[in-house]
């Protein structure tokens, strides 16, 4: 149960700590049998809660991971903002959040740049209930201060009692929801994220629950959005799939094909006039929209965000070859993106007839069936799909 329906690895979490979570529940159940406490995690989902809060790592502080890296991301969300669409916020999420410490760095980041909460959002999520109501009451101890540099709590705390709360300024910028990223319906309906800090989550989950939450990833990010992760996590992401933007120990990625060119705050900043601008990775659209008609020149346009175009050009590649899985795959993805989801199962169920064990038409068809209620056909092409990525 823990593995197949929270996605934690028991051993990731260390020695006897499910022996000694499940312990301490039956006690405070009054259960001495493990098997009635079985049937209760199967049939009980605030008991399944109750597990998932002990279980659940919280080791978090404040600035974890280095002002920089706070000034770094704020940066990203500042620039994007003269881009954004009318009445529009950059939105931000971050999961898991355990206490809060995390998304309330960021806010206090964002705070400095001098944005408002008409400019940004930041939903956090977190599988503990238990944390996300300390972190809604803002209420920390002197060890969640722990990161070195400027002691922050003379601006954005007082004191109370034997603790120091935030201000309701900065607390009421975070929207904190009970959520689990490896779910398959997380999040279900809510459009793309801009930035997603998902950071010492991975090591934590099994291989199945990580397809999972990448896929959720994939479908919560936008499609020049940012992820933003530890470096002990990098050799879990999909390979192929994302690049590093800046230095390593930031762990900032974009997707691949997506120049650093676009919403630039991620590159240093310019000293001086005299210095040269940035070179793009990525062709500029109208160079993009002028490439052969190609594969790969569908994938750039996608990763361009220029959808239309990238869906003309797988179109007009199956017409040449219907039965190329690979297009009818990406073209699945592209019907995806832009909220066509009958067209995209209908795509991606051609491409697994023809290939029956495609990994990107299987990752985004589990979502589909997801919400289309198909639970056993979900599970089934999870089974498949762990099967594939263990192979290749």
């Amino acid at each position: 149960m823990v593995r197949e329906r929270l996605g934690l690895d028991p051993a990731s979490l260390g020695p006897n700590v499910l022996q000694r979570a499940i312990e301490a529940r039956m006690q405070a159940r009054g259960l001495t049998d493990v098997a009635v406490y079985a049937a209760r995690l199967i049939t009980e989902s605030t008991e399944r809660d109750a597990l998932a809060a002990d279980l659940a790592v919280s080791e978090t502080w404040f600035f974890r991971g280095g002002r920089a890296l706070f000034d770094r991301l704020a940066g990203f969300v500042a620039d994007r903002i003269p881009n954004r669409a009318p009445g529009q916020t950059i939105r931000v999420l971050s999961a898991p959040c355990s206490t809060g410490e995390e998304p309330y760095s960021l806010a206090m980041a964002l705070h400095e740049r001098f944005l408002t909460p008409q400019d940004f959002s930041i939903d956090a999520v977190d599988l503990s209930e238990r944390a996300l109501a300390k972190a809604v009451a803002g209420k920390y101890g002197s060890f969640a201060f722990r990161e070195t540099g400027l002691d922050l709590r003379p601006a954005y705390f007082r004191v109370v009692e034997d603790s120091w709360e935030l201000l309701p300024t900065l607390r009421n910028s975070v929207h904190f929801i009970p959520g689990n990223l490896a779910e398959p319906v997380f999040l279900a309906g809510e459009r793309a994220y801009d930035l997603i800090l998902c950071r010492n989550l991975f090591i934590y989950l099994t291989p199945d629950a990580r397809l999972r939450a990448m896929a959720n990833i994939d479908r919560l990010l936008a499609i020049d959005g940012r992820l933003c992760i530890t470096p002990a996590e990098a050799d879990r992401l999909p390979p192929g799939r994302f690049v590093l933007e800046g230095p390593t120990e930031f762990g900032i990625y974009r997707r691949v094909g997506v120049g650093s060119a676009i919403h630039s705050a991620l590159a240093p900043r310019q000293t001086s006039r005299t210095e040269p601008p940035p070179v793009a990775t990525t062709p500029p659209p109208t160079a993009i929209s002028t490439a052969p008609k190609t594969l790969n020149a569908a994938r750039l346009l996608a990763d361009a965000g220029q959808l239309e175009q990238a869906r003309t050009v797988c179109e007009e590649l199956l017409q040449a070859r219907p039965t190329d899985a690979d297009v009818l795959a990406l073209l699945g993805v592209i019907h995806l993106a832009a909220g066509r989801a009958d067209e995209a199962f209908d795509t991606l169920r051609k491409a697994l007839y023809l290939e029956p064990d495609h990994i990107e038409a299987m990752s985004h068809m589990v979502g589909l069936c997801e919400r289309r209620g198909d639970k056993d056909r979900a599970a089934a092409l999870r089974r498949r799909l762990a099967v594939s990525e263990e192979e290749a």
